[in-house]
């Protein structure tokens, strides 16, 4: 097995301006680097304190950085957004904050793309099909009214060809 030198706290602060330099990073993962770096304590708190006076840690630009990539390229809904930032440690104010800046036609739009991929193959007509599609979706973190809507969409289309 190899051994490593511990990092010295300034090296372990420039890795970690390095990591955020390239990707939105929040406390709580830094945190964690920081650990598995085995760099805890009033150490990682002192390291994390001069990322956020240095602006390269921001939890609520994470939260806004984050849920847009969710809902645009994983097809995620807010619940499921909400849920998984309050995993990461983002205060409840900012986790607000960013799902409120969701576009709703782009929202919209991410739904019906996630119900569509699934209901490939589902016949509409079919209950427990309808019902295997609106968990999925559910499952996605899509809310209920939404789901509804867009399921009652896909079935009048399915029965107007």
């Amino acid at each position: 097995m190899i051994r490593r030198k511990p990092l010295t706290d300034e090296q372990a602060l420039l890795k970690m301006m390095d990591l955020c330099a390239r990707s939105e990073q929040s406390t709580g993962e830094i945190r964690l680097k920081l650990i598995r770096k085995g760099i805890s304590g009033p150490r990682a708190d002192a390291i994390i304190g001069r990322l956020v006076a240095d602006r390269f840690v921001d939890n609520a630009r994470f939260a806004r950085a984050f849920t847009a990539d969710k809902v645009r390229f994983a097809l995620w809904g807010r619940r499921k957004i909400r849920m998984a930032l309050a995993a990461k440690g983002i205060e409840a104010a900012a986790i607000s904050a960013a799902l409120a800046g969701i576009d709703e036609d782009e929202y919209a739009e991410a739904l019906m793309k996630a119900a569509r991929g699934k209901a490939r193959g589902v016949d509409m007509a079919d209950y427990e099909e309808r019902v295997r599609l609106y968990r999925s979706l559910a499952s996605r973190g899509y809310e209920p009214e939404a789901i509804a809507r867009v399921i009652a969409r896909l079935k009048t289309e399915a029965s107007g060809r």
